[in-house]
């Protein structure tokens, strides 16, 4: 097909750094750019994902990454900064189309939704 593979990118998704998937994706990784050279591609980059935590990394994904500083692959490791580099970079403003009181508390109807901005909820379990 005359595809030059450049790298491997994978994604392990929020909340699972420090977790053993991680340090799993990252050696399944490795092996696929071994038997993408021995294919003749190029395989020079390796993708990491994001989805990092704010703050330090965990103990488990920095172990997770050692042995790729110096593979003798010689690839070099990127990541998506995402939420490790910007977090409180911004204030959200939303407007607040309703309110209602549901079991006692306040329940406020935004023009926002759990499918953007808030999706951290959902698959972070961030709560405000």
């Amino acid at each position: 097909m005359n595809v030059n593979l450049k790298g491997i990118h994978f994604h392990c998704g929020s909340g699972q750094h420090g977790s053993s998937a991680f340090g799993k994706a990252v050696k399944l990784a490795r092996k696929c750019m071994e038997i993408g050279r021995n294919y003749n591609h190029e395989m020079s980059l390796l993708d990491i994902g994001g989805g990092f935590p704010v703050g330090d990394l965990s103990k488990m994904t920095i172990d997770a990454l050692k042995p790729t500083q110096h593979d003798h692959l010689g690839y070099r490791v990127i990541a998506e900064p995402g939420r490790h580099l910007s977090c409180r970079g911004f204030y959200l403003l939303t407007r607040i189309l309703g309110k209602r009181m549901k079991s006692g508390k306040p329940c406020y109807h935004l023009n926002e939704s759990l499918y953007h901005s808030f999706n951290c909820t959902l698959m972070d379990g961030v709560s405000f």
